[in-house]
């Protein structure tokens, strides 16, 4: 077993431990690409346009022993910028984006060197700050100085810090837990949304389903779960025949109003039928504009704006595609007109995701007064109107997982948010057509699932 720990490590046990134990144990072959998106990363090309008035020197080596021997050299240099360089340390291998020198006392003399990770989310995420503590402890084995703070670069070239310190505590605990199981020791399998980043997901979900694990269910907590385990209830299939009235008295910390929820959704999921609990109020038209967004993260870029307008008895899918890179601004114009032209209609959307861009959209190229505004007063968010008052036969409500379960079927058989990344990366590469028209056949079938949902729930939940 590879006892090799990386920043990746972090992130995927931070997602779900399983994978490090799956990729520990089983064979598999790493994809560069699909591992920078789940890391937040950009492309190299778009991490060279950022760094370009930072001069940079570069680290390229046939290995990482040799790529380690470079980055050591030119920190010994006095280096003030090191993109892509290595650092080992026993079977700990550190790859931040960047080392930047600063003022201080180190092994090299009067300076010491930082880690910064350019990132495309402009959030600062836990698993980053891990990542950060990490390459922090690799740097003091190095230049015998623990920095204190860790850096993360946004696309626009800002640079933000955080204390590491804060983190410390939670990298500990992380790194133990990778050690465990580097060591051979798994840990009791929990499933969650963010199981579905693995290559290893359908392991993960088909030992749930197996052993009927409480984390079958949608949304549930582990210290619900733990609480139920105390009371003696480690299946769905037990929880699913208790009362909730009785249930309540022998757990504490959960109501009784939360129990009954848990219980109906034990029984939808032994079932395998959905339970409506109450009334969905979508708006009373039929006219609707159907949106989905589809983005490059690697480039931080919103490429295809996609809507499918419903009227009458009919509806008509509308692209508005940047073919290129530089397009993004124009495609977003397009959109804007031709939501500027069917006014008062609602916005559908599946998630909150849609409307975080039109925001992020309209401060980089701009809007009209008050678009943004107004595109939030018609929206319909489909999953937040189901949750209130269905429960799905599904451990998970994505827009796939439903509208499947309602028998809508995507076209393509890989169909997924992270292969349109990778057909749209293709497209600009290789001017593949039929690249780009996966893409947008993906986003028809988006828009479509999301309409075909909405219209069952209006069925069903009057």
């Amino acid at each position: 077993m590879s006892k090799r720990i990386t920043k990746q490590s972090f992130y995927r046990y931070l997602k779900c431990p399983s994978w490090i134990w799956f990729d520990a144990t089983l064979p598999h072959r790493e994809d560069a690409m699909r591992a920078r998106v789940q890391d937040d990363a950009l492309i190299q090309e778009q991490e060279r346009a950022i760094l370009v008035t930072r001069k940079s020197i570069e680290i390229s080596a046939e290995s990482e022993d040799e790529a380690f021997a470079k980055t050591v050299e030119l920190m010994k240099q006095g280096a003030q910028s090191i993109y892509g360089g290595v650092l080992l340390h026993g079977h700990w291998v550190a790859k931040p984006d960047l080392f930047e020198r600063v003022s201080g006392k180190s092994n090299f003399g009067d300076y010491y060197y930082v880690a910064c990770d350019i990132k495309r989310s402009r959030h600062l995420k836990d698993e980053y700050c891990v990542q950060g503590a990490f390459y922090a402890e690799v740097l003091r084995g190095i230049q015998g100085m623990k920095p204190k703070q860790g850096y993360i670069m946004r696309p626009d070239g800002t640079v933000e810090a955080y204390i590491l310190e804060e983190y410390l505590t939670k990298f500990r605990l992380v790194l133990d837990g990778i050690e465990r199981i580097l060591e051979g020791i798994r840990e009791p399998h929990f499933l969650t949304s963010d199981c579905k980043q693995s290559p290893w997901f359908d392991e993960c979900k088909n030992e749930t389903i197996a052993s009927d694990h409480l984390s079958r269910m949608n949304r549930i907590w582990r210290s619900e779960v733990t609480a139920l385990n105390d009371a003696g209830i480690t299946t769905v299939t037990e929880l699913s025949t208790r009362n909730a009235d009785l249930l309540a008295r022998g757990v504490p910390g959960i109501t009784q109003e939360r129990l009954q929820f848990l219980i109906l959704g034990a029984k939808a999921l032994l079932d395998g039928k959905p339970v409506v609990l109450g009334k969905i109020d979508f708006p009373k038209t039929d006219d609707a504009l159907v949106v989905d967004i589809e983005a490059d993260p690697l480039r931080d870029l919103h490429y295809l704006f996609g809507v499918l307008d419903v009227h009458g008895q009919g509806d008509e899918f509308h692209t508005f595609l940047a073919e290129k890179q530089d397009e993004e601004k124009a495609a977003w114009e397009a959109f804007v007109a031709f939501m500027e032209s069917r006014p008062g209609i609602p916005v559908y959307h599946y998630g909150w995701y849609e409307q975080d861009v039109f925001r992020l959209m309209a401060e980089r190229h701009g809007a009209p007064e008050g678009f943004v505004d107004d595109l939030a007063e018609r929206s319909v968010d489909v999953l937040e109107r189901l949750r209130e008052a269905v429960i799905f036969p599904l451990s998970f409500y994505s827009l796939k997982d439903i509208a499947q379960f309602l028998g809508f079927r995507w076209r393509h058989d890989d169909a997924s948010g992270l292969n349109s990344v990778l057909w749209y990366e293709d497209w600009l590469r290789t001017g593949n057509r039929e690249m780009l028209n996966d893409v947008l056949r993906y986003n028809e079938d988006d828009v479509r699932a999301t309409w075909v949902v909405r219209q069952w729930a209006k069925q069903r939940a009057l």
